[in-house]
């Protein structure tokens, strides 16, 4: 007799994907210079060439946070074994910084956080 309120084997694998879900780590980038579908294009590219799979962008857009000021996003998802902090947020802005050329952060408080625009100045 198998009791409803018993752990089964295929309810072990259901707790095994949640902690997939955990141990990945979702990173917001803050695009500035965004203003049209082409500039996700171009985000999206930069995006690949940073080393980043078509599966872990979630989410690109130059309609928020802020098309007024021509602030789009951009939204990945790393592994934790992918993600290496700072060195990994720095790539990626380099890469958008280089071409499409948009300055693109991760703080609201910092929009040079790799000191991109110091040098470049």
């Amino acid at each position: 007799m198998i009791c409803c309120g018993c752990p089964t084997k295929s309810s072990n694998n259901a707790f095994g994907a949640d902690k997939a879900k955990q141990e990945s780590i979702e990173r917001y980038y803050f695009v500035k210079g965004m203003t049209c579908g082409g500039c996700v294009f171009g985000v999206k590219a930069a995006l690949k060439r940073a080393g980043i799979e078509k599966s872990q962008i979630l989410d690109v857009d130059w309609r928020t946070p802020d098309p007024d000021n021509k602030i789009g996003h951009a939204k990945v998802k790393y592994s934790k074994d992918e993600y290496k902090g700072t060195d990994t947020d720095c790539k990626i802005v380099k890469e958008i910084r280089n071409n499409p050329g948009y300055i693109a952060y991760w703080d609201n408080k910092n929009a040079d956080p790799c000191g991109l625009e110091k040098k470049t100045n």
